[in-house]
């Protein structure tokens, strides 16, 4: 077995660090479904289950996973909120967003979100609900279907080409109703027509009766660094793809773009 520089086997080394990616894999598959068992959590990695359930018992031992109300199951715990916690408080996109999307949603009469791209994968890191009594279910944390919402699209489009093919050929794009985009080629016409306008619409694509309209948020380069949106039913409440919607989404977008802008120029020396 070949020796690392600094002794020991290169298999050895490198434990620890699939270790921990294994269990931080596990801690993702049970905040999407939860409770699940090891069976179920080892089928959806393609792990061996005799490696998920020693992971499952030294992240139980840490406090992240507890057990389900069934035995055998486990759940995410409570005490993961403090990384979330820790990083939702000091993360300064996130707090210059909040008024932000306190304003979007009270004015487009709509859920304000606000999405970035992490790993490939595209999530709701802010959220202000609709002051309308119908509303679209979302949380924070929650993964963006990035072909089928507003949100995602405005997203995409400011990817660069080498991220942006990765995230599209990751795997087939999946269809909600018969409105959602699934030809990549279609699909890429339409991002570039997000890149032109500067803002994304979603009708339908995603949940029926419901729609979106997103926006990109810029750094001081003009770079696309993370977008908002303003989602609701497009019956019912106030909110509708129309022009003014767009223009309110833009703006809020623009605001959000300049705090962030003179907190980097405040930041450099």
């Amino acid at each position: 077995m070949a020796k690392s520089p600094g002794g020991g086997t290169a298999e050895t080394k490198a434990s620890p660090y699939l270790s921990i990616q294994k269990a931080f894999r596990i801690l993702e598959v049970l905040s999407a479904k939860a409770p699940q068992g090891v069976t179920e959590i080892a089928a959806a990695l393609e792990l061996e289950k005799s490696s998920v359930s020693r992971l499952l018992k030294s992240l139980q031992e840490l406090g992240y996973v507890s057990p389900g109300a069934r035995r055998g199951q486990y759940q995410v715990s409570p005490r993961i909120l403090v990384l979330a916690q820790q990083y939702l408080d000091s993360d300064r996109l996130i707090v210059e967003a909040r008024s932000i999307l306190r304003e979007l949603a009270l004015e487009a009469r709509a859920t304000a979100h606000l999405g970035v791209v992490v790993e490939g994968q595209t999530l709701v890191v802010a959220k202000e609900p609709s002051p309308e009594l119908i509303q679209v279910a979302t949380r924070v944390g929650a993964r963006i279907a990035p072909h089928a919402s507003a949100l995602g699209k405005a997203l995409l489009a400011g990817l660069p080409e080498d991220r942006l093919d990765a995230v599209l050929t990751s795997g087939p794009l999946t269809r909600f109703t018969d409105k959602t985009i699934v030809d990549r080629r279609k699909l890429a016409k339409i991002l570039e027509e997000v890149r032109e306008k500067g803002y994304s619409i979603e009708s339908e694509e995603e949940h029926p009766g419901v729609g979106c309209i997103g926006a990109p948020v810029r750094d001081s380069t003009g770079r696309w660094v993370a977008a908002i949106s303003a989602a609701g039913p497009l019956g019912g409440t106030p909110f509708r793809l129309d022009a003014a919607h767009i223009k309110l989404v833009r703006r809020k977008a623009e605001e959000l773009s300049e705090r962030m802008s003179r907190l980097e120029d405040g930041a450099r020396p």
